[in-house]
């Protein structure tokens, strides 16, 4: 019997073999099981997600677990960003929250020329008019 697979971001079943999901088109990952957490495919003897760090006890194969789930705290963080590059943009306050420390101690130390603040009102509207899954597979959660 060949091994099922399924799609780690729907959990749509996928035919073997297959690069892309044929619902939501995004890129497969290999494994049977994922985590509950963050989506990524996991292997039969993981014992935390390489990706989270959480733990995969509880993880269980696509086709049982309900994978609406997964995206239910993604508009809430690109709302957050979007405040953020609004409000104090110039600080880089957005960047901390994004995990992107670098750029945010670049900010800060440009603050005093207003470029900073600029690119932030910038990047308040990229966040905006970004959809939830472009900014989660762009600044994936940590």
């Amino acid at each position: 019997m060949a091994e099922e697979n399924f799609c780690t971001h729907c959990g749509e079943k996928t035919p073997a073999g297959a690069d892309y999901c044929l619902k939501c088109a995004r890129p497969l990952k290999t494994g049977k099981a994922f985590c509950k957490y963050c989506g990524e495919g996991l292997k039969d003897e993981q014992v935390f997600c390489l990706k989270c760090g959480k733990s995969v006890e509880a993880a269980a194969p696509a086709a049982q677990t309900n994978m609406s789930n997964f995206g239910a705290s993604s508009g809430s963080r690109r709302l957050v960003a979007i405040l953020l590059a609004f409000l104090l943009g110039g600080l880089g306050a957005h960047k901390f929250y994004l995990g992107q420390i670098g750029l945010g101690i670049l900010y800060l130390l440009f603050c005093w020329t207003f470029i900073p603040a600029i690119i932030g009102l910038i990047e308040a509207i990229i966040y905006l008019t970004m959809s939830d899954a472009q900014f989660n597979e762009k600044y994936p959660a940590r």
